[in-house]
């Protein structure tokens, strides 16, 4: 005889119980609570318009080293460890670890404020000359969040940021099979 389960009221998708934020905000499955852990790394993505740079892109010069300095800053302010960090051309890849919840909420924001605030205050992004146009964020979206657990998804993640990496800065192509698509020399340079 079969043993019943107990049904529960909250539905739960368990491809998504590890992350939050992003496009996962615009689907219903996606806007429980944000997942956080004390223990186990954060894969962190600020995704933000390319459009409103006036570079169009945060690999410029002035754009990067204010982008790392935030961050940096933030992160030791915040208590933050960065494990790692690849700044893209229209969003900017963490793998980061903290020992409070609360502390990790507080990154978030401020680092994306300050962020705007600062780009704004540089003149690093375009100036809006019709006032009638609808004000957007610099961001996309909120700033989406993958919890890692085991070392398997770990490791994944530390060569999917590597990765990203040498393809921005040109070392390697990009390729759409991404990490799968690796031959063993290609292996050798993403970690030189």
């Amino acid at each position: 005889m079969k043993k019943k389960k107990q049904t529960s009221f909250i539905k739960n998708n368990w491809n998504f119980r590890y992350k939050h934020g992003g496009e996962l905000r615009k689907k219903r499955k996606g806007r429980f609570h944000r997942p956080l852990s004390t223990k186990a790394p954060h894969h962190v993505v600020f995704k933000l318009h390319k459009s409103k740079l006036k570079h169009s892109s945060l690999r410029s010069s002035q754009s990067f080293l204010l982008s790392q300095k935030i961050i940096r800053k933030y992160a030791k302010k915040f208590f933050v460890k960065i494990e790692q960090l690849s700044i893209q051309h229209d969003h900017i890849h963490m793998c980061i670890r903290t020992s409070r919840r609360s502390l990790f909420f507080s990154f978030f924001r401020v680092v994306a404020g300050q962020i705007s605030q600062q780009f704004k205050k540089d003149g690093l992004l375009k100036s809006v000359t019709d006032t009638k146009k609808k004000k957007t964020s610099l961001w996309i979206h909120r700033p989406f969040s993958h919890l890692i657990v085991g070392y398997r998804a770990y490791r994944n993640v530390r060569n999917y940021i590597q990765l990203n990496e040498k393809e921005v800065t040109g070392t390697l192509p990009y390729r759409k099979e991404r990490l799968r698509g690796l031959s063993q020399i290609e292996w050798d340079i993403l970690w030189t």
